[in-house]
């Protein structure tokens, strides 16, 4: 750097040439500002001259087209779930997957819940549709959400190109409250950088400048103790509105490395000369060497003590984006691309609005004088008497007084005029639609477009945009670099980053790899670049082909068509969820399915989700179909048995979600599904019918009818593992048989045997009771 960063009087000079430097590109953006902030054509000046403009009004083209075009860039980038995806390729490999939701989900929700990076947004897309640059800025070195500033707040050299390969140094101006010096340079850990008796003495003088807005004579005013108990007392004070500021350069430049110090940015902070009291040490006041002090004295050469902040030849960062980051939508044709050389559409569309504005200011004009009366007078009692007409119905008129008819009068040339504003906003409309969200739907009576040609169309308009876009999603990149490796500091003070690292660290994250070097951050893209048209088309051609998708990929397509029909995350996530959740539909279906493979019916059962049932079955079936078409595509009888089976029940869900009209596009879906499938199982069974025919020519010519050799290899072997189960089964079969035989021979002889020892038994008993009855009539006759 040719500049002497110890030297706070060159500083305060390079930084006056950046500033006068600046200023006629300051003033075209502000003209650019006053257009697209509604601002009428005309000045006051100009309507207060002689023969000045009598209307002075702006049409609005100007912000509406800007508020359009900033439409784009909201759906763009605020859209999506999450700003940026983060993926790590550290730890076990099973578990990166789930590492990388974790922590991309905790870093996206600070940024999702800030109010602040919200407006923050909004801000830099403003600035990108205006003036095509919007830088942004952190205020410490641990803080995550930055800051938007103005365009007119960076000073950056000339000839500096885009992507910033030849930047030797930037300046921030910077503005201090009170209370911002204050809780920069009086915590307990501040950076040694600060020039605290400087810092002291400004804000002594911001108390003194404080106490006289208020009207307070506190004679105790000067005294330092007195400063710190009222900055820390009237705090909301010392911020308000009348609150002097401390207008400074924030000056950061790339020093080489040395064999003491490595490479990096180092940072100055010297208050701007001009717009400051003489608050400096007994050399610099921070004024310019050509003014004087307050007394009159002429104030001497600069010293190093005149830096309200330095970090010697100590580094504050290693790149520049760790200091700012720019986002880009340059609209320049002109390589190579510079910083100052940027176009953007604010600078397109300035000329043509406020052409526009003036040449609808002028036809109001010629409006309004043609509806005025216009009298033809000889004296000036004749005008005295035109002033007293009264014009109503069924008046008179003096002879004396003759109105001027309208040939006589100036007509301005209306065809011209409409021309000219058609030319006008022809232009307006070519330059603007490529940043707009219109499609020309021809004229009427014409062919309706199809819808491949009104996506072309979409397309060609978004062509320009997508540049844009495509510049700002690269820059956006190393801001979320940035802001993650805000997030990922151990020691940070910042507590969005502390409750980010706890918030990970009790969910299973390794500690070791919660550091930058182990992520890779990329920001999330819409499809269509913003263009909720062009978006909702891709999404329906997306569904169209969904069915012909793995189940993984159907369902991310669902999330997709639902993203870009509501724009509203909480409700992909309610109604898609990223992990599947199994329903009582999918689980009877799936249980279901080996009964219907047997070839045995199953009864349809009422409430259960048609389009689960029938998807789910139809899934199974190309599944079982892709295993049979690996092991030959032939099959066997059960297997066709069973698919037809299962084709059937899913044919009776699919019918009764046919008869719901929402519902017709599904059904049509699923049925044409189904007919694949089931076209499948035709040439499956046609195969097996080829296979049995050639199997038969076989058997009668016995020498294989001139098939194949590999085929007839097939055919014997699949003919003996046939003729095999055959017999295995005619064996079992007879087994049984013998064995019902044995058990039945068994039965009679038993029977017969059981049957002999009955009659024995009884033979037995009658013989005993003959016995008996001898014996008792022997017994008898004795006795008489």
């Amino acid at each position: 750097m040719a500049y002497d960063l110890n030297d706070a009087g060159l500083l305060d000079t390079l930084c006056e040439d950046l500033l006068f430097g600046d200023f006629p590109r300051a003033q075209r953006r502000a003209l650019i500002n006053r257009l697209f902030n509604g601002a009428p054509p005309y000045t006051d000046e100009q309507c207060d001259e002689p023969g000045g403009a009598r209307i002075n009004l702006s049409d609005l083209s100007g912000p509406r087209l800007a508020h359009e075009a900033r439409s784009q860039f909201v759906n763009g980038f605020m859209t999506p779930a999450r700003y940026f995806n983060a993926t790590t390729d550290m730890g076990s490999k099973h578990k990166r997957s789930f590492y990388s939701g974790i922590v991309a989900k905790e870093a996206n929700r600070p940024l999702k819940d800030s109010i602040r990076y919200f407006e923050a947004r909004r801000g830099v897309f403003a600035s990108l549709v205006l003036h095509g640059i919007a830088p942004s800025v952190w205020e410490s070195k641990h803080c995550v959400i930055p800051r938007m500033i103005g365009v007119e707040d960076v000073l950056l050299p000339s000839n500096t190109l885009l992507g910033f390969d030849n930047l030797p140094f930037l300046v921030l101006r910077r503005s201090f409250t009170g209370l911002e010096l204050t809780r920069a340079t009086m915590r307990a850990k501040r950076d040694k950088g600060w020039n605290m008796p400087l810092v002291k003495r400004c804000l002594e003088w911001m108390d003194k400048e404080m106490l006289s807005l208020t009207g307070e004579t506190n004679r105790d005013m000067w005294a330092p103790e007195k400063l710190e108990e009222r900055l820390k007392e009237n705090g909301f004070a010392y911020a308000c509105d009348e609150c002097p500021t401390l207008d400074c350069f924030d000056i950061y430049a790339y020093l080489e490395a040395t064999e003491k110090q490595p490479s990096g940015w180092v940072r100055r902070i010297i208050l701007d000369g001009y717009d400051n009291p003489p608050v400096g040490s007994s050399k610099f006041s921070g004024q310019k060497k050509t003014m004087t002090d307050g007394q009159g004295r002429k104030l001497t050469e600069p010293g190093p003590d005149d830096f309200l902040f330095t970090s010697g030849d100590t580094p504050v960062a290693d790149g520049w984006q760790n200091i700012v980051n720019f986002q880009f939508a340059d609209l320049s044709a002109v390589a190579p691309f510079r910083y100052h050389s940027v176009r953007s559409l604010g600078w397109m569309m300035y000329g043509s609005c406020h052409l526009q504005n003036r040449l609808k200011c002028k036809i109001w004009e010629a409006t309004f004088e043609a509806l005025l009366q216009y009298f033809k007078v000889n004296s000036l009692e004749d005008a005295q008497r035109a002033m007293k007409i009264e014009l109503v119905n069924q008046g008179f008129i003096d002879d004396t007084i003759k109105p001027v008819p309208a040939s006589e009068r100036y007509l301005a040339p209306w065809n011209g005029v409409e021309f000219a504003l058609q030319t006008s906003q022809q232009t307006i409309d070519e330059n603007s639609k490529t940043w707009t969200q219109s499609v020309n739907q021809g004229p009427k009576g014409t062919t309706e477009k199809t819808k491949f040609q009104v996506m072309a169309e979409v397309q060609a308009m978004n062509a320009l945009v997508a540049a844009g876009l495509a510049q700002a999603y690269e820059y956006q990149k190393f801001e979320h670099r940035e802001e993650f490796r805000r997030l990922m500091l151990k020691d940070s003070t910042d507590p969005v980053a502390r409750t980010f690292r706890v918030n990970c660290l009790r969910q299973g994250v390794p500690e070791k790899i919660l550091v930058p070097e182990a992520w890779d951050i990329q920001t999330e893209r819409m499809m269509g670049n913003g263009n909720q048209t062009l978006e909702m088309m891709i999404a329906q051609g997306l569904m169209e082909i969904r069915q012909t998708l793995d189940p993984q990929p159907q369902r991310e397509v669902s999330r997709i068509f639902v993203q870009a029909l509501t724009h509203q995350p909480y409700l992909v996530d309610l109604l898609v969820p990223e992990k599947p959740v199994i329903s009582d539909s999918i689980h009877d279906a799936e249980t279901t399915f080996a009964t219907l493979m047997m070839g045995i019916p199953v009864t349809p059962k009422s409430g259960l989700n048609a389009v689960e049932v029938a998807g789910v079955t139809i899934k199974m079936m190309q599944a079982k179909v892709a295993q049979i078409m690996k092991s030959g595509g032939v099959g066997t009888p059960q297997d066709v048995l069973g698919l037809q089976t299962a084709a059937r029940y899913a044919a009776t869900y699919i019918k009764q979600l046919s008869q719901d009209k929402s519902e017709q596009k599904a059904a049509k879906g699923l049925s044409d599904e189904l007919g694949k499938v089931m076209n499948q199982v035709k040439a499956m069974v046609q195969r097996q019918q080829e296979i049995a025919k050639k199997m038969q020519q076989q058997n009668q010519q016995g020498n294989g009818g001139g098939i194949d050799p590999k085929t007839m290899v097939a055919l014997k072997g699949k003919a003996m593992m046939d003729q095999q189960k055959l017999k295995t089964k005619q064996a079992a079969d007879a087994q049984k048989l013998q064995q019902k035989a044995v058990a039945f021979r068994q039965g009679l002889v038993h029977d017969h045997v059981q049957h002999l020892a009955d009659l024995q038994a009884r033979d037995l008993e009658a013989a005993s009771n003959i016995r008996r009855g001898s014996m008792n009539s022997m017994n008898e006759g004795g006795e008489e």
